[in-house]
């Protein structure tokens, strides 16, 4: 018996076989923005932006150990199909917009009716605008309004 009442100097028998469960509070983190990567493939560039700080958060995980634990892992591969798959869409996306005659057709009646005219004619002004600053016809006749 030691000091406290235990035996085997001073470890407490009920407390021997309990499992301790280490706290990684990064790889924590990696999976919740793998999780954010995953609810924001629809949204553009967010998933590449919450997929790297997964991955990052990832390998800070690791701490001197040279490979990841399986929650860390599985962090990093979700985030990198969560990163592809928003860059696949937002590629498809574009490529809809520049090249289907219809989805060209809806997208020109929209910008038709917010700002007056079609959209090669909107990006035109407005290229046009960054190089010289003239105002495009467009934004005066909005701010009339």
């Amino acid at each position: 018996m030691d000091d406290y009442g235990y035996p085997q100097g001073g470890v407490d028998p009920r407390n021997m076989y309990r499992p301790v469960r280490p706290n990684n509070t990064l790889a924590t983190l990696a999976a919740a923005f793998a999780a954010l990567a995953v609810f924001t493939v629809l949204t553009g560039l967010m998933p590449v932006f919450f997929g790297s700080l997964s991955i990052m958060f990832a390998l800070l995980s690791r701490g001197g150990e040279l490979k990841l634990k399986m929650g860390a892992l599985v962090s990093s591969v979700v985030s990198v199909l969560s990163m592809v798959a928003g860059i696949v869409l937002m590629v498809y996306a574009f490529n809809s917009v520049t090249n289907d005659p219809r989805m060209r057709t809806q997208l020109d009646q929209a910008f038709q009716s917010m700002y007056g005219v079609d959209y090669g004619e909107f990006w035109d002004q407005m290229e046009n605008y960054y190089e010289t600053g003239e105002m495009p016809e467009f934004m005066e006749e909005l701010e009339k309004q």
